[in-house]
């Protein structure tokens, strides 16, 4: 019988306020955009890393009223429309008006490499290849490397930002059954015990955030 495995601790949901840090320190370049798309589309519509690698300009449909996303196959391969919090559409769309001025056809994934150099990359491999995609593992790497330029002192993960998206928008009043849909969930179960863990991971980091406070008030003293 094989051994269970331990129980893991969940990933830290990212904050709104951390999100908005990743995306100043983006940069205005090429590379800096599309960074910020891809945070956008994450944290702004609860996508997972694949889904949002995956996705194609065809998939994304805009209108004055809001930017709906099609995940063509998302979990489990299955379909579903999402919605993407208006205050990141401004950085999708800058990115999408940046990589037509690159000459990026609608052929490649809206996050892709955006260099004509071919030299592999240890991470993903195509990272310097224009148009073509980009790996989970170099997409990681680089919000990693965002965190700490923000000077966030906490882990930030990718899945950190949907896991944001998702305790913000049950915080702000989202149906159980609407974010269900919006996170691709196969049950309501699912996504309440979703929230439920991130709840409580948000008390532990105000805690520790708490004792901090503490510890640096008693050494000034």
């Amino acid at each position: 019988m094989p051994e269970k495995k331990p129980n893991r601790r969940p990933g830290r949901a990212v904050s709104m306020d951390e999100a908005k840090q990743l995306l100043a320190v983006c940069g205005k370049g090429a590379a800096g955009a599309r960074n910020a798309a891809f945070i956008a589309i994450t944290y702004g519509a609860g996508l997972r890393c694949r889904e949002a690698l995956q996705l194609k300009p065809r998939d994304i449909s805009r209108s004055i009223e809001g930017v709906v996303i099609q995940i063509v196959s998302g979990k489990g391969n299955k379909s579903r429309q999402v919605a993407l919090d208006l205050e990141f559409r401004l950085y999708l769309e800058r990115w999408l008006e940046k990589r037509e001025n690159l000459g990026i056809t609608n052929r490649s994934p809206v996050i892709c490499g955006i260099t004509e150099s071919t030299q592999l990359n240890a991470l993903g491999g195509s990272r310097g290849t224009k148009g073509k995609p980009v790996s989970s593992a170099l997409m990681r790497a680089t919000v990693a490397r965002l965190a700490k330029k923000a000077g966030i002192e906490q882990r930030v993960h990718v899945h950190g930002l949907r896991h944001g998206f998702a305790t913000l928008a049950e915080r702000e009043g989202m149906k159980l059954a609407a974010l269900q849909a919006q996170l691709g969930h196969s049950s309501l179960a699912t996504t309440a015990n979703y929230i439920a863990k991130h709840s409580v991971q948000e008390r532990l980091d105000f805690m520790a955030d708490r004792q901090r406070r503490r510890q640096a008030a008693q050494a000034s003293e």
